[in-house]
């Protein structure tokens, strides 16, 4: 009895020390999974800020150019501009 309880008292031991090295193998996958996503998530928004960034000096340009070009014009070569160019949405 008692070499049977030896058996099942190692059995126990090797038991719980694989589930053990399981848990604990899971814990820092999680944990590095987690740093991985936080990181990744850190790099979306710096390339996301750097891309509106890069939108804002480009819209900003354009807004500039737009304004120079029409301090250069005539009133009536402006409206004619806007005649030429510019429709309403369904207004042919």
């Amino acid at each position: 009895m008692s070499t049977l309880k030896m058996i099942f008292g190692g059995f126990i031991a090797a038991l719980v020390a694989v589930i053990g090295a399981f848990s604990l193998g899971q814990f820092r996958g999680s944990r590095r999974a987690q740093a991985d996503a936080e990181r990744q998530r850190s790099e979306e928004q710096t390339a996301a800020a750097i891309a509106l960034a890069q939108r804002r000096v480009e819209v900003t340009k354009g807004a500039s150019d737009v304004q120079q070009s029409l301090g250069r014009l005539s009133d009536n070569d402006i409206d004619s501009e806007l005649r030429e160019k510019w429709q309403r949405p369904g207004g042919g």
